[in-house]
């Protein structure tokens, strides 16, 4: 389901919520402004059939748009439920820093996550913008154990079936490239599309041999000030998409609102989300 929002460019957006902030701070309390990104919301997602009462749904994480600066009160916050929710699987789907500096904080957070069997990360448009290569950050993420996909797949198993994770690069900042058909990996049973950008959905046929069961993404962190559920702005890259579940033509994709912020430190009607993702 689309969201309605007006047509700002990003120079018009920020003057529109800077005028907008000072326009109605004495009507809007300081919670609206400073609390809401301190606040989480976790969102519950089941996919495939119902498991076998011997077998163990697979638990994935995503993590995405964290915007790292330092390890605060939401941070701290997040690493506690990650950790409670005991995943299988790991996925960082981009933007976890926005500047170089942010790196520092970004190795304090991924070395306090809790032990998984997979860990698995893409690149985001800020990754780029920040001066990284998907050479660089993946020689980076190696030291946490995640492995960084870029127009590549992998293949796990679980329930006696096997999940293909395909990860494409930043549709902004990176390049795109259709996925080689590999006869040893044709027969999967479940295929997960990682995109930072969710309007790569549009064209994920010409990318993917394999249709997907499902496309994570990020990005648009929910229009980050949607007051009303209704955002201001959406980033280029984002589509037609806002957040939430898109089921209505093409492939299921699932746009989490991530977790930090860009460009402004304020969230309006658009709270952080952990995903937990139990695969059956």
């Amino acid at each position: 389901m689309g969201f309605p929002r007006l047509n700002l460019s990003r120079r018009q957006w920020i003057q529109t919520v800077t005028g907008m902030t000072c326009g109605i701070a004495g009507g809007l309390t300081v919670q609206s402004l400073v609390v809401t990104p301190q606040s989480l919301s976790q969102t519950h997602l089941h996919i495939g059939t119902t498991a076998l009462p011997d077998e163990k749904a697979l638990r994935i994480v995503q993590l995405s748009d964290l915007h790292l600066r330092d390890i605060g009160a939401l941070e701290t916050m997040l690493l506690e439920s990650v950790k409670a929710a005991k995943p299988d699987v790991i996925l960082l789907t981009g933007d976890a820093i926005s500047h170089k500096n942010g790196l520092h904080p970004l190795s304090e957070f991924l070395g306090k996550l809790p032990p998984t069997t997979h860990r698995i990360a893409i690149m985001g448009n800020w990754e780029y913008k920040a001066g990284l290569t998907s050479s660089s950050f993946q020689k980076y993420l190696r030291t946490f154990d995640f492995q960084l996909l870029v127009n590549e797949s992998c293949q796990l198993e679980y329930a006696s079936k096997i999940l293909k994770i395909t990860g494409f690069d930043d549709l902004l900042g990176g390049q795109l490239h259709p996925i080689r058909s590999d006869k040893s990996t044709v027969h999967v049973d479940e295929h997960l599309v990682l995109a930072h950008c969710p309007a790569t959905r549009d064209i994920v046929y010409k990318l993917s041999p394999v249709p997907p069961s499902l496309i994570l993404s990020g990005h648009t962190h929910g229009g980050q000030i949607a007051p009303g559920g209704f955002p201001l702005y959406t980033p280029p890259g984002s589509g037609d998409y806002v957040s939430g579940w898109y089921r209505d033509y093409g492939p299921p994709l699932y746009v989490s609102r991530g977790i930090g912020t860009s460009l402004l430190p304020l969230r309006i009607g658009s709270l952080p989300e952990l995903v937990i993702l139990d695969w059956e």
